[in-house]
């Protein structure tokens, strides 16, 4: 990517300095319009929604094959499961709500010393997520949704601090989380 894409790539951070996007997301976006879209279109798989907009400005669900049980991050069910198996691999989708853009993140929960300790990277950790990735892939395509790769998601924007991240916000942090 040579230098002038990156500014016509950059053309909606200037909203932050503007307004913020939390009141029109939390009072008018249905929270599982993307989970019943995956759902309907992907079979064989568990979603946990864990949208929220209080943070985010996008849809953020995680998705593992259907073989494991279905259970929601953060829930003691979900606990025993990383300690009884050691480990769950899935995938976070995370779709934008200002623009048309995506990103994936490949997840591994795993128990290691006693702890549950959470792994993400931008490649799949088995076969089966890299299968549900592709189809991610198609179905956000097929819906003219970008997906934005590591080098473009890490890139540093200039001017912007965001309520939880006031230095180093990221193109992911604009356009996803807010994040520390």
């Amino acid at each position: 990517m040579h230098q002038d894409s990156h500014v016509q790539f950059l053309w909606p951070f200037p909203i932050y300095h503007h307004g913020d996007f939390g009141h029109v997301l939390l009072n008018y976006v249905n929270v599982h319009v993307w989970a019943k879209k995956i759902a309907h279109h992907i079979k064989n798989i568990n979603i946990d929604n864990l949208t929220d907009f209080n943070y985010s400005k996008c849809f953020t669900l995680y998705i593992t094959p259907s073989f494991h049980p279905k259970i929601e991050i953060g829930t003691d069910e979900f606990s025993s499961y990383i300690r009884k198996c050691t480990y769950l691999n899935g995938l976070m989708v995370y779709i934008s709500a200002i623009a048309p853009f995506a990103a994936i993140k490949y997840v591994k929960y795993e128990y290691i010393d006693g702890e549950i300790v959470v792994q993400e990277q931008y490649q799949p950790y088995d076969e089966k997520t890299g299968e549900i990735g592709k189809d991610i892939l198609k179905l956000l395509e097929d819906h003219r949704i970008k997906v934005l790769g590591r080098k473009l998601l890490e890139t540093v924007v200039p001017n912007v601090s965001l309520e939880l991240r006031k230095k180093e916000v990221t193109v992911f942090h604009c356009l996803f989380e807010d994040g520390y």
